[in-house]
C-alpha cells in the first residue's frame, strides 16, 4: 500500500498544476510544489472546493475532506500531501 502513495504524489502535484489555471480562471506559470496557493496564487475558499471536485474527477479518486483546513491549502505541496492521506479506499 505505501508504494501507492509514492506513486501517487507526483500524479497528485501534475493535476493540481494542470486544474489550477482553470479553476482560477487565469492564465499563470507552472507552480511549484511551494507555490503558495492562497498568497501566491490567490485562490479563495470557493476555488479550493472548486479545485478538489476537479482533482476528485482528474484522478477518478474520492477524497475525504472532513478534517482539511487551511494549512492544507498552504502550498502546492501541502495540499498533495493531504490528498494521498486522505483517499476514501475504492469499494
Amino acid at each position: 500500500m505505501e508504494q501507492l502513495d509514492t506513486d501517487l504524489r507526483p500524479r497528485v502535484v501534475d493535476s493540481i498544476r494542470t486544474l489550477l489555471p482553470r479553476v482560477l480562471r487565469k492564465e499563470m506559470p507552472e507552480p511549484t510544489e511551494r507555490s503558495r496557493l492562497m498568497e501566491d496564487l490567490g485562490m479563495s475558499s470557493s476555488s479550493t472546493l472548486e479545485l478538489m471536485l476537479e482533482l476528485e474527477e482528474d484522478l477518478a479518486l474520492q477524497i475525504d475532506v472532513e478534517d482539511i483546513d487551511r494549512d492544507d491549502f498552504a502550498t502546492v505541496g501541502t495540499l498533495a500531501d493531504f490528498v494521498v492521506r486522505h483517499l476514501i479506499p475504492a469499494e
